[in-house]
């Protein structure tokens, strides 16, 4: 009798310490009703996202960005501090040079990853793994291309082709605004 009265009275705390589990339970259940309805809107959001890759993910993609980077802003805040076109002219001529220079270091990495690919090559084909071969003959064509497109580039750049200038178009186009802008403040502010 004295076991089955210990039953009833584990029975009676286990609901007593029930009472004060139950709210906490099922809070913890509606949180987790709140992840799972979150974690269902993050997946729809996941089907409709559109992910896109730009370039090549290759160091050519480093020329392209430069190329099209847009250097109004930077000429705009230049011609409002320094209005003196040989500035304007000292600054053409670094963000040229800065392409040039990133040509020299880009040629000079495709020109390494592709001595580093003839090698692995050559170690392909002597181990007949032709189409591990085939792959990285594929890669070299690529590098290849790359390099070709690259000198032919730095020859438009050479003879100041409009595509190869669209970042000093923009540096000129904003310092010119820039110098405008300087202009009309001098005036309102002497009148």
């Amino acid at each position: 009798m004295y076991k089955a009265m210990k039953i009833f009275s584990l029975f009676s705390r286990k609901q007593e310490g029930n009472e004060q589990l139950i709210p906490e339970v099922a809070e913890n259940a509606q949180v987790q009703e709140n992840d799972e309805d979150s974690q269902n809107e993050n997946e729809d959001e996941k089907k409709r996202m559109i992910t896109i890759t730009w370039g090549t993910g290759m160091p050519i993609d480093v020329i392209f960005n430069f190329i099209h980077k847009n250097f109004e802003e930077e000429g705009f805040q230049d011609a409002l501090v320094n209005q003196d076109i040989t500035y304007r002219d000292a600054k053409v001529t670094i963000i040229r040079n800065d392409l040039e220079m990133l040509f020299k270091r880009i040629t000079l990495r495709y020109k390494s990853n592709i001595r580093e690919v003839t090698v692995r090559i050559e170690n392909s084909r002597k181990a007949f793994a032709l189409g591990a071969a085939s792959d990285l003959e594929a890669r070299l064509a690529t590098y290849e291309e790359h390099l070709t497109e690259i000198m032919e580039m730095e020859n438009q750049l050479a003879n100041n082709d409009p595509k190869m200038t669209t970042m000093i178009e923009s540096y000129k186009r904003g310092f010119l605004k820039g110098v405008s802008a300087a202009t009309i403040n001098f005036i309102n502010n002497n009148h």
